[in-house]
């Protein structure tokens, strides 16, 4: 009979996913790291041992009953992946079961037969667990389960224990280990590692990921809790609408409310109430400005529970949220008054309105555009762009104290044909914040954030935009 081959692939294997080996004979059964088929001419159970690309001295379990059956799998003989055991059918005619490594000095390895890991958790702010439990096929010297950001790569928890005769178990309620805040929505993934407690085999390792809803809400992320930036758009009807973020850098799909006057102005802003929805400041053309709260995933209407923030804001020809400036944790605004072209922050503060302006910059004329960026550079603060008349785009970096750093330039010649320039946080799914414009032709364009202050080439994301009364 000609040599056959197979690829073993078993999850969390030692063996190389993917690399085949020989199987001189017949039709063979996958044991962990090793597979075995039964060679009639000897009248044995051939086993391979296959470690780390290592090909290990085959033994043989002999006494197997002979049989007619062109395939002997489940007739004369089987293998049972967790334990490692054989079955057979001996020419006594009992059935026997031995260990895969009888003779020889392989213990097996230490692996995870079952698992619970909730790959969904709503942290309900804290409220609620995710429970993982992972059931061990032997005992374990010690044990450490990490959780770290499925895009950064930061850590953000760490469980660790000693020996332990069957399981590992550990119960996370959403937050950081650091400062015990609630971790931002979107995707992490979770590594378990375990050291055996004989002492032979190597180190278990395995991994999985879990998406967690419910948590700190993730800027511009308006559309629920995916983690992923949204635009806000007003239509010549006056529907506000929520354009979501499909995380591959485009949008799709919609959630509206209608009633709105074409004359108003939205601020996408970060949760300022403390529900761990973002909310959305609205300036009405008589100077009222109000905080909306719509809630997750909801639109913003005019019947949306609201905060009112004061008056007079119609004095601004700018007005943008940059996220947090001030480093309390709170999307703070930034506003340039039309006349004097003076820039003022004001402070988000805990009860969900704003302090009273303080001046940051007393003329800002030269610029055409001030764009709130959010964390461009990864410091967690706020930043800022601006474009100024010779199309030179700038970077203000937040200190974190309510201030700036001098600007450094990003671009030159940038943007000439952009009428709409806003920072839009991730959209591609990246952890880093990018930047969305919209040029007089209606196409809309991606800069994508490269996490250290500047962006990549631009990409055409939509076209037809022009229609829109406003892109926020």
């Amino acid at each position: 009979m000609p040599a056959r081959h197979h690829r073993l692939t078993r999850a969390g294997s030692a063996v190389a996913v993917g690399q085949t080996y020989p199987a001189p004979v017949g039709d063979v059964l996958l044991g962990d790291n090793f597979y075995g088929y039964y060679d009639a001419a000897k009248g044995a159970i051939r086993l391979q041992e296959v470690i780390n690309d290592v090909n290990y001295p085959m033994w043989d379990i002999t006494g197997v009953a002979p049989t007619t059956a062109a395939d002997t799998r489940g007739v004369t003989w089987t293998i049972d992946r967790r334990s490692n055991k054989i079955a057979y059918v001996g020419v006594d005619g009992a059935v026997h079961v031995v260990s895969a490594y009888t003779g020889i000095d392989l213990p097996s390895r230490l692996s995870v037969p079952d698992s619970t890991t909730p790959s969904s958790f709503a942290a309900n702010g804290g409220g609620a667990r995710w429970e993982g439990r992972w059931w061990l096929s032997k005992p374990a010297a010690s044990w450490q389960v990490t959780l770290k950001s499925a895009t950064t790569g930061a850590v953000l928890r760490t469980w660790q224990g000693g020996e332990t005769r069957s399981a590992v178990r550990v119960s996370w309620d959403g937050r950081a280990q650091a400062g015990g805040t609630l971790v931002p929505n979107g995707s992490y993934t979770w590594t378990l590692t375990a050291v055996p407690a004989d002492g032979s085999r190597a180190t278990l390792s395995t991994s999985g990921t879990v998406k967690v809803t419910g948590a700190a809400a993730v800027r511009r992320d308006l559309a629920g809790s995916d983690g992923i930036g949204d635009l806000l758009t007003l239509d010549s009807s006056g529907s506000l609408t929520i354009q979501k973020g499909d995380g591959a850098g485009a949008y799709s799909g919609k959630v509206s409310g209608s009633g709105w006057a074409t004359s108003v102005r939205a601020v996408p802003v970060g949760d300022l109430n403390g529900d761990r929805c973002n909310d959305v400041l609205v300036r009405f053309s008589s100077g009222t400005l109000r905080g909306y709260r719509p809630g997750c995933g909801k639109a913003v209407t005019t019947s949306t529970p609201y905060t009112s923030l004061g008056t007079g804001f119609n004095q601004y020809d700018v007005l943008t949220s940059p996220g947090d400036v001030t480093g309390d944790g709170r999307a703070d605004l930034i506003a340039r008054d039309s006349s004097t072209h003076t820039v003022y922050l004001y402070k988000a503060t805990s009860s969900g309105k704003l302090s009273s302006r303080v001046k940051l910059y007393a003329d800002w004329s030269g610029y055409k555009k001030i764009v709130g960026a959010g964390d461009l550079g990864g410091d967690g603060h706020g930043d800022l762009l601006v474009q100024d008349k010779s199309n030179e785009l700038w970077r203000y970096n937040g200190t974190g104290s309510g201030t700036f750093k001098s600007r450094v330039k990003v671009f030159d010649d940038w943007g000439s044909s952009y009428d709409v320039v806003v920072g839009v946080g991730d959209i591609t799914g990246d952890a880093k914040a990018d930047l969305v414009s919209r040029d007089t032709a209606g196409t809309l364009w991606r800069n994508a954030g490269d996490g250290k202050g500047s962006f990549g080439g631009r990409t055409k994301v939509a076209t037809g935009w022009g229609g829109y009364k406003g892109v926020f």
